[in-house]
């Protein structure tokens, strides 16, 4: 048994229990642990306990420095993760500015379709459908316009001749009478 640790019981079975002796009677000394020893021992602990922590903290800080595998495991995992929130929110941002860019781009195309599309209208109502050639003079006659905004249409067109005479018929000066030139 050691010197001012707890004695321990024999463990033949059959023994006789140990004799406990009176306080003293072994030269003073108790068979019980002293409180220092209960005191050294609970200080020992605590520093294998502590020493144990950083020898721990400190392998696990190491397992994380750049180069260490677990560095690398844990920047694989957060690189994949953040490419993936990265994308999804890309593609959400893409969309709405998408739809912005779509939304001024096909306004300006529409309203300029639209006023090439009502400037054809209005000159196809105002002149009637007929054929034009440019160069070309013509004796029109007009009437009211069926579309609104429209200030007149055409009703008849016929174009000049060249070494004909035009003037207002005496007859009706509503229409244009002709007749060839002499020279």
């Amino acid at each position: 048994m050691e010197t001012g640790g707890p004695s321990v019981p024999s463990q033949n079975p059959g023994s006789a229990p140990p004799a406990y002796e009176a306080p003293g009677a072994n030269g003073g000394q108790s068979s019980s642990p002293s409180g220092l020893w209960w005191a050294a021992a609970v200080v020992v602990a605590i520093a294998l306990g502590v020493g144990g922590y950083f020898l721990g903290s400190n392998h696990e800080a190491d397992n994380y420095k750049p180069g260490a595998a677990g560095y690398q495991e844990i920047y694989t995992a957060g690189a994949q993760a953040g490419t993936a929130v990265g994308t999804e929110a890309g593609k959400k941002a893409g969309a709405r500015y998408g739809a912005q860019v779509g939304f001024k781009s096909g306004n300006a195309a529409g309203i300029k379709e639209g006023a090439a599309s009502g400037t054809s209208a209005g000159a196809a109502a105002a002149l009637g459908g007929f054929s034009w050639t440019t160069g070309t003079h013509y004796i029109v006659t007009t009437i009211d316009p069926t579309l609104k905004g429209v200030p007149a249409a055409i009703q008849t067109q016929s174009p000049m001749v060249a070494n004909t005479a035009y003037a207002l018929c005496q007859a009706n000066p509503a229409q244009i009478c002709s007749k060839p030139e002499t020279k």
